[in-house]
């Protein structure tokens, strides 16, 4: 049945006839049929729309991540299993509650598959040139052979002394040298999947512009899991 505004070519409407034109078609269908109407009349209108959504969100988390801040960029070479869970233990044990306060941990980068080789594979080895580079992490946990080639850099790493001070060195002395400290006992590690065996090397960079952040993720690594 033909409504008066059918009779007068859709070209020839006012805006208005052609609103009341989409009502009255919309009246006469049942529920599935305006479903599909809806759909495929205004497709464009409702991709437009999501678009301009999902464009205010990009935009919203764009502005917000920049108002995020790492205090600690941990890398720990060749610890894939370890869980990045103690990097919250962590922010609970500075008691620190600021949201946009972030904690990293890196363990990406891992050795070749060689049985005993330190040697890194080449994406790895790259990753790590690029956050000693960009000056990105604070922190490595990495091999002995990786800690004695950064020891030979003069005013690379940070004393371990400056960090910590001669007292708490002195109470832990049996696995601290001068700019690094072993870690691979750790019980905090250990509680959250570290299966090292080999020594592992806790250096903090001198660039890094966390230093009393470090100092305290060392405390909270030498402190006992149930302390």
């Amino acid at each position: 049945m033909d409504t008066k505004f059918q009779k007068k070519h859709e070209s020839d409407m006012t805006k208005k006839e052609k609103r009341a034109l989409e009502r009255e078609k919309l009246a006469s269908m049942n529920g599935k049929e305006k479903a599909e109407y809806i759909l495929a009349y205004y497709k464009l209108h409702i991709a437009a729309i999501f678009g301009c959504i999902l464009l205010v969100a990009g935009i919203a988390m764009w502005i917000d991540g920049f108002q995020n801040e790492t205090m600690l960029y941990v890398a720990v070479i060749n610890g894939r299993e370890l869980d990045a869970g103690v990097m919250e233990e962590f922010r609970e044990f500075r008691e620190d509650g600021e949201r946009r306060h972030l904690y990293v941990l890196d363990n990406s980068a891992v050795s070749s598959s060689q049985s005993g080789s330190d040697e890194l594979d080449y994406a790895s080895q790259m990753k790590i040139a690029t956050m000693v580079g960009a000056n990105t992490a604070d922190v490595f946990i990495c091999p002995e052979s990786m800690y004695q080639e950064y020891s030979k850099e003069k005013n690379f790493l940070s004393s371990m002394e400056g960090l910590l001070g001669q007292e708490f060195i002195s109470s832990h002395k049996e696995v601290f040298e001068k700019d690094a400290v072993r870690v691979e006992h750790s019980e905090m590690l250990e509680q959250y999947g570290y299966q090292g065996t080999e020594p592992a090397y806790l250096i903090v960079f001198q660039y890094s512009g966390h230093q009393e952040v470090a100092a305290d993720f060392i405390r909270f690594l030498l402190s006992d899991v149930d302390g």
